[in-house]
């Protein structure tokens, strides 16, 4: 029995040491947002901002949330259904030029529009409203779903500027947008915004086209046959574009950003054929990873793991799903596939942390990763669980086992030598 205990004990240590990923825990930074839908920073920034879906940015700076919003577009944002504020993103030159870029749907027209302001010169924690120029609009139908609202800049491409715009809403894509290349819904839109093309009016700014999107079409296509694409992400090391879509009945799916790939909603919904009698889907790109919905999920893209404080993790991708309250990681490599597929749900989801109602994942300026929920308005950054904390799990657990021994040992005692 002596040796049984030894021998749990070696592999507890064992697995302790040589584990390459160690146990992770989900801390709360901060909360009491109200609806909150994202969480980003400029590179090399120790800010944190949050955009609530009302309309405002706030900063937590050095663990306190800025009592002036960085912020303020309420009175501008309509927050009907999925409407509201609910893209954001920072200028890869943002140190030198101040400038960043929020999706929101317009209170007056519902429409999406993609604006661009620049921070105050002199109070760097609130922007200047007066800079507040557009970039585009999309022209948006009467439902109040399928809005998406991601917008942000590939690494290697500091010009270029992505949003996911949902296919308009109501079920199952009623005109077909997604797969209409002569619409902006249902798609990836990529544009050029190295400079203000309207340089007469303070209220636009505009935008070019860069090569390699489609060649018909509106040229601000790069992907279509998209649904609901609300968070996307690039690994910050590799470029590589993760669209997580949301699906209806049957399929929650996580694509990889190609120019000219068509994910083939709304005839296909991941891999499963929707719409038979639809046309066929010209480059139709199937998902990477998909997962059954079961009539009720909602797929929340994450980001590629690249901080520098645990061990292990890089390279790993993490998702989400709005109406299970899981979370998973695994890794993916061109001509590879998925790898690592792990639940993660029982380290990063507890009562006394991040609950559920995960709306989004966030990444810092350092490639930290952070989970958004509606529950409390929470902002929890993804860590791993200390070693002398982990050390006190495993010797805990060992307490139990010497107790067990102990026990067994009164009720009936061994024939065999110890």
């Amino acid at each position: 029995m002596k040796k049984i205990i030894f021998t749990l004990f070696a592999a507890g240590f064992t697995n302790l040491v040589s584990a390459a990923i160690p146990p992770l825990k989900t801390e709360v930074v901060a909360s009491g947002f109200n609806r909150p839908l994202f969480a980003t920073a400029p590179n090399g920034d120790s800010r944190l901002f949050i955009v609530e879906q009302g309309g405002l940015v706030k900063v937590l700076q050095n663990g306190a949330v800025l009592p002036t919003p960085f912020l303020d577009l309420s009175a501008k944002v309509d927050t009907t259904g999925e409407r509201g504020l609910v893209g954001m993103t920072f200028d890869p030159g943002f140190e030198t030029n101040r400038r960043f870029y929020v999706d929101y749907i317009d209170k007056t027209t519902l429409d999406t529009v993609v604006a661009t302001y620049q921070a105050s010169a002199s109070l760097p924690n609130v922007a200047d409203t007066a800079t507040a120029q557009t970039i585009l609009t999309v022209a948006q139908p009467e439902f109040a779903n399928h809005k998406a609202g991601w917008i942000g800049f590939r690494p290697g491409e500091a010009t270029n500027l992505y949003i996911a715009t949902g296919d308009g809403g109501s079920a199952n894509d009623p005109q077909n947008r997604a797969q209409n290349l002569n619409e902006n819904l249902g798609k990836i839109l990529r544009v050029d915004v190295s400079a203000d093309r309207f340089p007469a009016d303070p209220t636009q700014y505009g935008y070019g086209i860069p090569s390699g999107n489609i060649t018909t079409g509106n040229p601000e296509i790069y992907a279509s046959g998209l649904r609901n694409p609300f968070r996307d992400s690039f690994d910050r090391e590799t470029g590589t574009f993760y669209i997580a879509d949301v699906g209806q009945n049957q399929r929650e799916e996580i694509n990889i950003g190609a120019a000219g790939a068509n994910y083939g909603w709304r005839k296909f919904e991941g891999t499963l054929v929707n719409f038979p009698d639809d046309p066929p889907v010209p480059n139709h790109t199937p998902p990477i990873f998909e997962y059954n919905n079961e009539g009720s999920a909602g797929v929340i893209g994450g980001y590629v793991y690249r901080g520098e404080t645990i061990d292990g993790l890089a390279g790993t991708y993490f998702f989400a799903d709005l109406a299970t309250d899981k979370v998973t990681s695994f890794r993916f490599t061109e001509g590879g596939g998925i790898t690592e597929l792990t639940d993660r749900t029982a380290e990063l989801i507890s009562p006394t942390g991040i609950s559920g109602s995960i709306t989004s994942f966030g990444e810092d300026g350092f490639g930290n990763l952070y989970l958004v929920s509606f529950d409390g308005g929470k902002i929890g950054m993804i860590s791993a669980i200390p070693e002398a904390e982990g050390w006190a799990m495993m010797l805990a657990g060992m307490a139990l086992v010497s107790a067990w021994v102990r026990r067994r040992q009164k009720i009936a005692a061994p024939a065999m030598p110890l």
